[in-house]
């Protein structure tokens, strides 16, 4: 062996940061792209969006957003199985239109109240303490409160006022399209507050992503080695997805392989970065029906420094891409790791990709995992590998049955700033991919394969002026 030929025929690894599409003609005006795919074998989207399972990213709020927007949500695994079941069933019991946790308490100054309806551009709101609804609150009657020199929100609370539950949704709606109410509260079963139901989120657009039953699509993060939390989330999810670092294991191989015969949903390997790993996992399991593709591409995964090891997610995916047409397969792949605007997204699919997930783009939006923190005049929310020590550390303490492979961490942690809600945020990423296909001169993902063409350009910034250096 010539150990000088491992970098003499070293490949090269492109990442997103210089490959670019090159301009084609456009077929048809962005706004007539069309976004819809797969996320797994049997599991259609509306958009090519799914959520990380990460710890400070995907949980009940932001699966529902998600689905609701045409996309996936995939719950992470750093919880006792029965609450990440919870989640699940939770997800799948939501209506198909949005809930807002938007509502006054009692004690509010009734300045605060108004300001929040005047927030949510709304007449009334309910009145929560706790996890029960107390009753409603109209403005005008605060602003006569204010006006009187009273502050407290309980003087104008009204006891009466619709009471619904998730189950009578459908009679939510019609109460407040008739135009008595612009606000309801919904309820579980239980009467515990879900959420606010808003007359304009009524009357927006919205394209759920919905299961053959009707319900919004989830997807749930498991490791190959715990069978019984994958045979318990099986009865509610739409997808399990494999949550290791390296899938590509004989170890993680042999335990996926007993797994999938245990569950009927869709099952999604990953993490991969190789041709090699896809003829490997596809010959091995009886079950496959998607990958999930990028190794220490993460914004915040050190994999490449910690173990040198590295598979840019661009280039794990037109690798894999590659696999799959050859072996004749057909499951989508999902490209994880690194995309930090939807310029990257649609890079993505244009190398092969059927699906983009998203972790730090999401993690300082509302629906994500995780309080505000407030530093000087900004507001962050936490964000965290996986792998970091931390999370490594509550997985263990959480979930007894968590399988310790490795005793290095290979993630780090911080503070992303607040973007804001996931509805507002994603709908611009859209809008973006949407621009990206047309300059492509594709109408859809699978025309993008076939039409993206890509170059390499080298940025460099000298003086504040962004420059190229072309090869």
């Amino acid at each position: 062996m010539v150990f000088r030929e491992k970098l003499e025929d070293a490949e090269n690894l492109y990442d997103f940061s210089i490959v670019y599409l090159l301009p084609g003609r456009a077929p048809v005006e962005p706004r007539h792209v069309d976004l819809s795919t797969r996320f797994s074998r049997s599991i259609s989207l509306n958009i090519p969006i799914a959520s990380s399972p990460m710890d400070t990213v995907t949980g009940y709020e932001m699966a529902v957003a998600m689905a609701l927007l045409g996309g996936i949500g995939v719950i992470h695994r750093n919880m006792p199985r029965e609450e990440q079941v919870s989640i699940a069933k939770r997800v799948k019991e939501h209506p198909l239109f949005p809930l807002r946790r938007i509502y006054v308490e009692k004690d509010y100054p009734c300045s605060t109240s108004l300001e929040i309806m005047a927030s949510s551009n709304t007449r009334v709101l309910p009145v929560v303490e706790g996890t029960s609804v107390q009753g409603y609150v109209w403005a005008w009657r605060l602003r006569e409160i204010c006006r009187e020199g009273f502050e407290p929100t309980l003087l104008a609370v009204e006891k009466t006022g619709p009471r619904y539950s998730i189950q009578s949704y459908r009679d939510a709606i019609r109460e407040v399209l008739r135009g008595a109410y612009d606000a309801v509260a919904i309820t579980a079963s239980d009467s515990i507050y879900v959420g606010t139901l808003l007359v304009q989120d009524i009357l927006s657009e919205y394209n759920p992503a919905v299961s053959p039953d009707g319900s919004l699509v989830v997807a749930a993060a498991v490791s190959p080695y715990d069978i019984d939390r994958a045979i318990l989330l099986d009865k509610y999810v739409d997808v399990l997805v494999g949550d290791i670092a390296h899938f590509h294991s004989t170890p993680a191989i042999e335990a996926a392989r007993e797994l999938v015969k245990e569950v009927s949903s869709d099952f999604v390997a990953g993490n991969i970065g190789t041709y090699q790993a896809v003829v490997d996992i596809a010959s091995s399991l009886e079950k496959l029906d998607g990958l999930r593709v990028g190794i220490a591409g993460g914004s915040i995964c050190t994999t490449a420094d910690v173990g040198g090891v590295y598979a840019p997610t661009l280039w794990a995916v037109a690798s894999t891409r590659d696999a799959v047409e050859e072996q004749g397969l057909d499951i989508p792949i999902i490209a994880d790791g690194g995309i930090k605007s939807s310029g990257d997204a649609v890079k993505a699919l244009a190398a092969g990709a059927s699906t983009v997930m998203l972790g730090y783009l999401l993690a300082g939006t509302d629906e994500a995992l995780g309080e505000l923190i407030v530093v000087g005049s900004k507001m962050y929310k936490p964000y965290r590998g996986m792998a970091s020590k931390t999370a490594l550390a509550k997985r263990y303490a959480v979930d007894r049955y968590s399988r310790v492979s490795k005793r290095v961490a290979e993630g780090i942690e911080g503070l992303v700033e607040y973007r804001g809600s996931v509805y507002y945020r994603l709908r611009e990423f859209i809008e973006g991919i949407k621009a990206g296909l047309g300059y492509a001169g594709a109408r859809s993902i699978k025309e993008l394969w076939e039409k993206g063409r890509c170059g390499i350009a080298h940025r460099q910034t000298l003086d504040g002026v962004l420059t190229f250096n072309n090869k």
